[in-house]
């Protein structure tokens, strides 16, 4: 049937208006129904601290003793320091001293304990611009094993053991993650020495240490020789264990947080042939000593006592007129190890029955010992500790 000329001009005037009135319902009737769901973009990794390394191949030593090669390879990524600064610091600066003593990093309720490894001298050859002075410290060697080899393959023997047990561990390189936070830290090295004699284990802390970081020293100790037979080097400490670089977070960025109990752990000479013996021969003994003395202290400790966790902070001090006697124990009995003249400066690091720990410098001579403290007079300048020149 045809229609009228003027119906058809109305209506070619209404589709426009028709057209829109489709196009409006498509849209509503997309915009009422539920949302198609979009996958979320995959979180960015972290950032890897270190390469993967694989272990070290076994190495023909003396007598065949070889470092094996059977640990696991290292981890290829450190996490970041996993904290803020404690929250009860009423700054924002995370290494200054707090107006009220701090509670530990926090942590999520339940949440396991972290440890950090640190493989000593692996790749220092990468340490940043502010430790570039030590981009050359290789370590001690024996025949082809590097000191960065043995250290790595026992590191790789304790990770697991630690992880068995619900720890999260980080197995670390020279390079230290900036203001590294964990429940605890171990820079895993091992001795070197000119003198065939030289042998046996040591540990030491920062030079402040935390009641935490000689809670942990202890507690390895008390481990480490147990488990492996190799006698302790007394006496053997030196200023470049207690001024260990990541140990020195005033001076470095790349450096432990304040509140991270820490310690170095020297497994032995691998210039002794008796001590090689055990740390190539018999390295699974070492990863137990060291492992064994980690979960002791984390079962012995308050995971919420802050106090423990900070380091002490004394006044550097002046000899008093009259001098001051810098003795081998605190005791006036003790054997004098020098007479440091009036004036002479006083770095104290620990305290005990009246008498204050401290490094004596006089003209040429350095000494540790323990003074009186009627003998010291306080001033306002901050401590300044030996710096390592090869840890």
């Amino acid at each position: 049937m045809s229609m009228p000329g003027s119906a058809r001009r109305a209506v070619t005037s209404l589709l426009p208006l028709l057209a829109l009135l489709l196009v409006g319902c498509t849209v509503a009737a997309e915009a009422s129904a539920p949302p198609t769901a979009t996958p979320a973009p995959p979180s960015a990794p972290i950032a890897q601290i270190a390469a993967a390394v694989p272990a070290p191949a076994a190495k023909t030593i003396e007598r065949s003793t070889r470092v094996p090669s059977s640990a696991p390879t290292a981890t290829a990524v450190a996490p970041t320091a996993t904290a803020a600064a404690p929250t009860a610091t009423a700054t924002t600066d995370p290494n200054a001293s707090p107006t009220v003593i701090p509670t530990p990093s926090p942590r999520a309720a339940g949440s396991a304990p972290r440890v950090g490894l640190q493989v000593g001298h692996l790749r220092s050859n990468e340490l940043p611009e502010e430790l570039a002075r030590l981009r050359t410290s290789t370590g001690a060697r024996w025949g082809d094993v590097s000191e960065a080899e043995l250290n790595l393959d026992i590191a790789n023997r304790v990770k697991p053991l630690l992880e068995a047990q619900g720890v999260i561990v980080d197995v670390l390189p020279a390079t230290v993650p900036p203001g590294y936070d964990a429940d605890a830290f171990l820079a895993i090295h091992a001795d070197g020495s000119t003198g065939a004699a030289a042998r046996g284990w040591k540990l030491a802390t920062p030079w402040r240490a935390s009641q935490a970081s000689k809670d942990l020293m202890a507690a390895v100790g008390a481990a480490y020789g147990p488990a492996t037979g190799m006698p302790e080097d007394v006496g053997g400490v030196t200023f470049n264990m207690k001024g260990y670089y990541a140990f020195n977070y005033r001076r470095h960025e790349h450096a432990i947080r304040r509140t991270t109990p820490a310690i170095i752990v020297e497994m032995g000479f691998m210039t002794s042939a008796a001590d090689r013996g055990i740390l190539f021969g018999q390295p699974d003994r070492v990863a137990k000593g060291i492992a064994d003395g980690v979960l002791a202290y984390l079962r012995a400790r308050d995971p919420n006592n802050g106090a423990a966790l900070l380091p002490p902070e004394y006044p550097v001090f002046l000899a008093a007129p009259g001098g001051a006697v810098v003795r081998a124990a605190p005791s006036a009995d003790a054997r004098v190890l020098l007479r440091a003249n009036e004036g002479t400066r006083i770095i104290p690091f620990d305290k005990r029955d009246g008498y204050y720990q401290a490094f004596v410098r006089s003209g040429e001579t350095r000494v540790v010992g323990w003074v009186r403290e009627e003998q010291m007079i306080a001033t306002n300048e901050q401590p300044t500790f030996p710096t390592p020149t090869n840890p």
